[in-house]
């Protein structure tokens, strides 16, 4: 009887480090969708403060940018996805967002970028919040 479930258990564990594989790619497809999406903003954001004018195509690959990232995150953090997927909507059409909605929504860049961090690398960002709090 012991053998039979030593032999059980030995079978199951390929399965078993089959989906922790697969749950780590998926979580990290998900990071990398939208660590782009935080990146190609912040690179936007960078020229615009250099004089730039703003650019209806770069904001429309925003849109899809926060898009893309919402997807892959609601098996993460359904939250998180959410607020990508608000910032979708916040580039289709800037000037209709007050900085109160843009506040309110959580979906300022800084607040995305430490709840990116956050889900990311959970022990290092509690870490920096612990010091700097």
């Amino acid at each position: 009887m012991l053998d039979f479930l030593v032999t059980k258990l030995i079978s199951l564990m390929g399965p078993i480090a089959t989906l922790s594989k697969e749950k780590r790619e998926l979580k990290d497809n998900a990071l990398r969708a939208i660590s782009t999406a935080l990146q190609e903003t912040k690179v936007y954001y960078r020229a615009l403060d250099s004089g730039a004018e703003r650019n209806q195509d770069t904001e429309a690959q925003l849109v899809k940018y926060w898009g893309a990232a919402a997807i892959p995150l609601r098996h993460i953090d359904e939250e998180l996805a959410m607020i990508c997927e608000q910032k979708s909507e916040y580039w289709l059409n800037p000037n209709n967002w007050s900085d109160e909605e843009v506040k309110e929504f959580g979906i300022k860049l800084q607040d995305v970028t430490v709840a990116y961090r956050q889900l990311a690398m959970p022990s290092i960002a509690k870490a920096k919040r612990f010091r700097n709090a």
